[in-house]
């Protein structure tokens, strides 16, 4: 039995107290990556955005906290990449919104790797509109992965939801696999048995 750790959803970065910046992610992929995981009998901890983790500063405490204690973590949420530097505490009127200043949020990942012990192994997602690949080969290095799942995204194409949606798998290895047209359901078992396979060859 492995110890799963999956996060998905998108975060939510507050500005005032009813507004907040996110992104169009559902967190259907999580729920059938915990699922997959479960059916094949492994111990799942599941961070589901913005309900365990409302804000990617939240979730870089909770997943830093949890990785010790798990051997896969797939990360499959949505982080924003900003965040207002001021948290308003009153509703900001409408004049003033064009002034919002942002800051960036972390790499979590990235800061994760630092801490990524020699039997551990990431599973990380990435959407990106051209150069895919290239993009995801460094985006596999710069975050200590050992998988990355690629999906397009662009003003027609969006993997956002239930659709089946085109994926491209690459290893730390070097292998690449395409899914033309492929579930997120048979995905996320596709997912669950590599990290399997990789988690048996750490272990030789």
């Amino acid at each position: 039995m492995t110890r799963f750790l999956i996060a998905s959803g998108p975060t939510q970065e507050p500005l005032d107290p009813v507004r907040f910046l996110s992104n169009y992610s559902t967190g259907t992929m999580g729920k059938y990556l915990t699922q997959a995981a479960r059916r094949r009998k492994h111990r799942v901890t599941w961070v589901e955005c913005p309900r365990d983790a409302q804000t990617a500063l939240d979730l870089q405490r909770k997943l830093t906290r949890l990785l010790p204690k798990n051997d896969v973590l797939v990360m499959a949420a949505a982080v924003c990449d900003a965040r207002p530097a001021r948290v308003s505490p009153t509703k900001i009127k409408k004049g003033a919104l064009s002034a919002i200043r942002l800051v960036k949020n972390p790499d979590i990942l990235a800061g994760l790797a630092k801490k990524k012990r020699k039997d551990q192994l990431f599973i990380g997602f990435g959407l990106e509109s051209e150069k895919i690949l290239a993009n995801g080969h460094k985006k596999l290095r710069s975050k200590g992965l050992e998988l990355i799942v690629l999906q397009k995204v662009t003003r027609t194409q969006t993997p956002f939801g239930e659709k089946p949606i085109e994926a491209f798998i690459l290893k730390k290895n070097g292998g690449v696999k395409r899914f033309h047209s492929i579930s997120k359901k048979k995905l996320a078992d596709f997912l669950v048995r590599e990290a399997e396979r990789v988690a048996r060859a750490k272990k030789t």
